[in-house]
């Protein structure tokens, strides 16, 4: 059975079930769509719960990366954000938004090792883009921490639990490092943003190499910011459960630091975060007190302190939760489920909130009836035809799996029944969330799986910089990375979706995406799953499928494509287009490309005065103020073999795929025949394509590599082969005693004879443990 036929029959039963509350909730009219069946989906819980948790892998950031993520194609990036100048903000987009006398008065506190500097490194992007956006990062920290609670026998029978901490930690580290406390343990300023969306949006490139300006903004007693410092605090408060039996005194400073924010938060003016204070107009918020509440619901729960109750009782706004769903803008679903269960253990948490609120005697609160009522609300409204629960085109799929999650918890707490539906009270929302995950994963009418990698028809071009490696989100090329578990946008209200990198309402992924729909697939795994779901082995695949490319020794190549415009007269042109690529995650300033022609047809065999080197297109100087590529007057290699040289100076050029165009040849004069050039040699030429060189707009889906235009790191060879022969030098890497170490262990096979013989450090014939000796001895000569 698929998701339309559940959708409509459990749709039809929670509306002919749904009576008047003592709420005073009311039926609706149920929407029944067509029954129809679409593909099978693998509905296998335990990948999809492996899988989604990788998405925080792609979008971590900071000096921890490298040692903390899963991902190859992932390092260390805005590494500068642990050294954050300690002025105010100015038209570098550098420093704070806090005043100069605050931060000489706080100086010791906001810089204790006295450098000068603030450090708020660590944390996860926000999205495609780099910047970290406060009350996105904190809900998805709350609501993946929150999952791993909730669900967590889900994430150790299948093995996640380990990468759920790695996660959870990375959130909390970031959270705590971002805040600053004077002797007595009073947070002084809290950072909550990182980064400039205006100024962010107008790259696209690896993180890696990012090197634009990045203000921090901090909460602090005059500009408090009370929703971003209590979802903050809550988060902490949530990973004090999770660590709380495997690392007890890490738990303890998760709380501490918990306690302390939240009491920030409630003895401060309490207002949300102002868009000139960093937000803008990417993610305004419309309130705090669902946040406040949030947290101190959590800390509750851990303290059993009355005063959390009082400091919040008044804030609740009972009656929001069927007036939205779970989000980063609104928490109320999540406040009624914490107070659901607070309920269960303090019942008078009922009677004290209503006197809070100021509603009459006679009426009754229950929390988890009004979260029964916002499910059953949720369930028979905004329906496509398909039977997909769809609020807003714009991230359609991350309100879908919000609610699904929010379900999953109060069957969790509720037995699996809705008790408030007095003629069906078997009816169950896991139910619900079965078939709308299933819509997830392919089971709709485009056969489309939302979550990248998982399925075959999953969506391929996510709207994500670092995934990419592209030059701009416009280029229509295949996508250098698979962005295994990432939650798209999804589909509209017509059950339509357009699967392009650049559609950013369709393809969108954020970290607050994918947030609810880790916890989900736990739900889903323990309540309809069983023991034959596993999670992949070896995941995630590794991306070079012969392991001889491993070990190639050239971790970057130019790419390219070319095309003649002859003349009449023998004279013309060649007119080049080049982009840089690289394996290496470590961002290099220094990188150059030689083109390398031959001038025999010249007849005085030197160059001619009717010359032409012209640059057409730099993408670097159109993007970046007062950066630009160096292109080279010609230079001789030897006898008749010149170079021309493109650099860009002090920028990380490399992994970048910046586009650089130019021309090179005679208009007039002299003959002009490219066939001689070593570096065209092997290019794709698209005038031989039928293709109108001058017509392509991003070209990268023509651009290949091209062996004999070279890469140069501070002048030194680094990839492509130069005229006489010359390749790089052999690159012994880590990586390679990885791989060589597991297929000792028995791990992992050999692809072929070949790549056998790429582990023959010691050219015996064999490969054994003494190829490993040879090339750890190889491995310290290199970096000696």
């Amino acid at each position: 059975m698929k998701i339309v036929k559940r959708v409509s029959a459990f749709a039809s039963a929670a509306v002919m079930a749904l009576t008047a509350s003592a709420a005073g909730s009311t039926a609706m009219a149920a929407t029944t769509p067509d029954v129809v069946d679409y593909a099978e989906t693998e509905n296998n819980w335990a990948k999809l719960l492996q899988y989604t948790l990788y998405f925080y892998d792609a979008n971590m950031c900071g000096t921890g990366v490298s040692d903390n993520n899963r991902l190859s194609w992932r390092g260390n990036c805005h590494v500068y954000d642990s050294k954050v100048p300690m002025h105010p903000i100015d038209d570098d987009h550098t420093g704070t938004n806090m005043s100069a006398s605050f931060m000489e008065k706080y100086k010791d506190i906001l810089d204790p090792d006295g450098d000068g500097f603030i450090d708020v490194s660590g944390g996860f992007h926000d999205a495609g883009d780099h910047v970290k956006f406060g009350l996105p990062e904190a809900y998805a920290a709350s609501v993946v921490s929150w999952g791993y609670y909730e669900f967590r026998e889900a994430y150790e029978e299948t093995g996640q639990a380990a990468h759920a901490e790695t996660i959870c930690r990375y959130f909390c580290d970031y959270f705590m490092r971002s805040t600053f406390r004077d002797k007595n343990g009073d947070v002084i300023a809290f950072c909550y943003q990182v980064g400039d969306g205006a100024v962010d949006h107008s790259y696209w490139q690896a993180p890696e190499i990012d090197a634009m300006g990045r203000p921090a903004f901090f909460a602090t007693s005059d500009i408090p910011t009370t929703d971003d410092v209590s979802e903050s605090a809550a988060a902490l408060a949530i990973n004090y459960y999770n660590f709380k039996d495997t690392d007890p005194e890490y738990a303890e400073k998760c709380l501490d630091y918990s306690k302390a924010l939240f009491d920030f938060a409630n003895k401060n003016e309490k207002k949300v975060g102002q868009g000139k204070d960093g937000p803008a107009s990417f993610y305004t918020s419309s309130k705090w007190e669902d946040d406040f509440c949030f947290a101190a619901g959590w800390l509750y729960l851990i303290t059993l302190d009355h005063d959390y109750l009082e400091a919040c009782e008044k804030y609740i706004d009972y009656y929001a939760p069927p007036g939205y769903v779970l989000c980063w803008n609104d928490m109320w679903n999540g406040v009624g489920l914490i107070f659901g269960r607070i309920q269960d253990i303090y019942p008078e948490v009922c009677e004290e909130t209503r006197v809070a609120i100021g509603r009459g005697q006679y009426e009754v609160l229950d929390f988890w009836e009004m979260e029964a009522k916002a499910l059953n609300t949720v369930m028979n409204k905004k329906l496509t035809p398909a039977g997909y629960f769809h609020l807003d085109t714009w991230g359609s799929a991350r309100y879908n799996t919000a609610v699904q999650f929010t379900a999953l918890v109060y069957d969790k707490y509720n037995k699996g029944k809705d008790k408030y539906n007095e003629k069906n009270p078997d009816y169950t929302f896991t139910e619900w969330s079965l078939g709308q995950m299933e819509y997830i994963i392919g089971d709709n009418p485009l056969g489309r799986s939302y979550v990248v990698g998982y399925g075959e028809n999953s969506v391929k071009y996510p709207h994500h910089r670092a995934a990419s490696g592209l030059t701009m989100a416009e280029d229509p090329a295949e996508h250098k990375h698979v962005l295994y578990g990432a939650l798209a946008g999804g589909p509209d209200e017509n059950d339509e979706h357009n699967d392009v990198t650049k559609d950013w309402v369709y393809n969108e992924v954020t970290i607050d995406y994918n947030a609810a729909i880790v916890g989900a697939a736990a739900g889903l795994y323990l309540y309809k799953g069983d023991k034959t779901m596993k999670p992949e082995e070896n995941f995630p695949p590794a991306e070079k499928t012969d392991d001889t490319q491993l070990f190639s020794g050239d971790d970057f190549w130019a790419a390219g494509y070319c095309s003649d415009a002859p003349e009449k007269t023998g004279s013309g042109v060649t007119k080049l287009t080049f982009f840089v690529n690289t394996d290496s995650l470590e961002p290099h300033d220094d990188i150059s490309i030689r083109y390398y022609f031959s001038i025999e047809e010249f007849e005085n065999k030197t160059i001619p005065g009717s010359f032409v080197l012209q640059k057409t297109y730099d993408q670097v100087e159109t993007e970046v103020t007062g950066k630009a590529a160096v292109l080279s007057q010609p230079k001789q290699y030897k006898d008749d073999i010149y170079y021309i040289e493109i650099s860009w100076p002090d920028y990380a050029i490399a992994n970048s795929n910046k586009k650089y165009q130019l021309i090179i040849g005679n208009y007039y004069g002299e003959k002009w025949d490219s066939s001689n050039d070593w570096s065209k040699k092997g290019m794709i030429d698209l005038t031989e394509e039928g293709e109108d060189y001058d017509n392509i707009v991003s070209g990268v889906e023509f651009a290949k590599r091209c062996e004999n235009v070279c890469v140069y790191a501070d002048g030194k060879l680094i990839g492509g082969t130069e005229p006489d022969g010359t390749k790089p030098a052999k690159v012994y890497k880590v990586a390679q005693l990885v791989r060589l170490r597991r297929m000792l262990l028995g791990l992992e096979a050999f692809s072929s004879e070949d790549a056998a013989k790429q582990f023959d450090f010691n050219g015996d014939g064999e490969v054994d443990i003494h190829d490993e000796v040879e090339l750890r001895k190889l491995l310290i000569a290199q970096n000696a």
